[in-house]
């Protein structure tokens, strides 16, 4: 599947996230600090960018919000990850796009009906993650 022309929106306040290549993300390390960050809106690539005075350390869990409607983007059953919808560029479908929020982890899922597509190396089984309790 190529990611490259998605489309990617807040799922609170259906606000456009990509811009000029990245996706935009408002962002809070564990000891407070915000700003910015930009990640690659390509699925399972994980380069991302944000200001020098940010610093994000490799394991921390930050908070995602949507930097429109500053909505928290933690997925409903999962907490360290991110939840946001992508519309397929050659399908026109929708898709539920989690992402982890711990830096340096390399875990994505994307998600239509019963359907998981799974990417990064540190990503475990879907189901484990967002249904068992």
């Amino acid at each position: 599947m190529s990611m490259k022309d998605n489309d990617y929106t807040c799922p609170k306040c259906k606000g456009h996230l990509n811009v000029g290549g990245y996706l935009v993300f408002a962002t809070r390390t564990p000891k407070r600090h915000k700003g910015l960050i930009l990640l690659s809106p390509k699925v399972g690539e994980y380069n991302y960018v944000h200001h020098e005075k940010l610093h994000v350390k490799k394991g921390e869990l930050l908070d995602i919000e949507c930097p429109i409607c500053q909505a928290d983007l933690s997925a409903p059953k999962n907490k360290e990850h991110a939840m946001i919808h992508m519309l397929g560029a050659e399908d026109n479908s929708e898709y539920d796009l989690y992402f982890s929020k711990v830096v340096g982890n390399q875990s994505t899922y994307v998600v239509a009906n019963d359907n998981v597509e799974t990417f990064g190396e540190d990503a475990l089984d879907f189901d484990e993650l967002f249904y068992e309790e």
